[in-house]
């Protein structure tokens, strides 16, 4: 699929001290680039230039057929990124957009100067690739209303699902819009995730965040990616689930902050 086909929106800063740095933002299975709009608005207040996309399959990118797997839809972010000349980026992918930034990182590393990769694993256990065989298999049954509220589970803690039923429902409607057989084939690409034993070949900054409540990608899995790549940070943040950027934007944005500080400028 070519570049030009994805849906992509290129926001610069509207004043102020400009920081010489492009954030590409990747958003989760189900979601679109909106999953990041807070995050972009404060983004842009700090100076930074900020891309964000739709993937294959999701939002108002196209979705070929498929079988899809990481290293295409990484090989599809590199695309974007040579054809609008932005790079190298600061990568930030959550979930399934930090797996697109392991494989990015590893295929195209002339591509990124750091990534920040949240709520994300470098594989899963043989229990939880047919866990995902499994919600395949319910899609094609009964669409993606069978494995909708399934997922809100995953991606919002309880807490926040009653206090937000506004954004949960919001969210409920984004993932019923995605095209199911592009979310299909976004599974498969998900299910097949391998990048661990190359990971200390990433050779750029990399910062992991966790979520402590997280239950489909747990701190554990954070802490064998932040292991692997040399001189990695790991934050795990308090009361957030999967979608930690939209459960905790305050928390999220910080120590993306924080840690953007520490990146050598040109």
């Amino acid at each position: 699929m070519s570049a030009a086909g994805l849906h992509h929106e290129l926001a610069l800063p509207t004043g102020g001290t400009l920081s010489g740095l492009t954030l590409m933002l990747s958003h989760a299975l189900g979601c679109d680039l909106r999953m990041w709009d807070a995050l972009t608005a404060h983004l842009l207040s700090q100076g930074h230039r900020v891309l964000r996309y739709d993937q294959r399959g999701h939002g108002r990118s196209p979705a070929p057929p498929g079988p899809y797997t990481m290293a295409m839809l990484a090989d599809d972010a590199a695309a974007l990124i040579e054809r609008l000349g932005v790079g190298p980026v600061v990568w930030v992918g959550l979930s399934m957009g930090g797996m697109v930034g392991q494989e990015l990182a590893l295929r195209h590393p002339q591509r990124v100067r750091a990534v920040v990769l949240a709520n994300t694993t470098s594989g899963y256990p043989a229990e939880a690739q047919a866990g995902w065989a499994q919600r395949i298999e319910g899609i094609r049954q009964g669409g993606l209303e069978a494995i909708v509220d399934g997922a809100l589970q995953r991606w919002f803690h309880e807490g926040f699902r009653a206090a937000q039923q506004g954004t949960v429902a919001l969210w409920r409607e984004r993932v019923l819009a995605c095209d199911a057989a592009g979310y299909i084939a976004c599974c498969e690409a998900i299910s097949q995730v391998d990048t661990t034993r190359r990971l200390p070949a990433v050779a750029v900054p990399t910062l992991v965040i966790a979520g402590e409540l997280d239950a489909g990608t747990p701190p554990a899995m954070a802490r064998r990616i932040a292991d692997a790549i040399p001189g990695a940070q790991l934050v795990v943040l308090p009361d957030a689930s999967h979608l930690s950027v939209l459960e905790q934007p305050a928390a999220f944005a910080a120590c993306l902050d924080a840690w953007l500080t520490t990146l050598p400028r040109d």
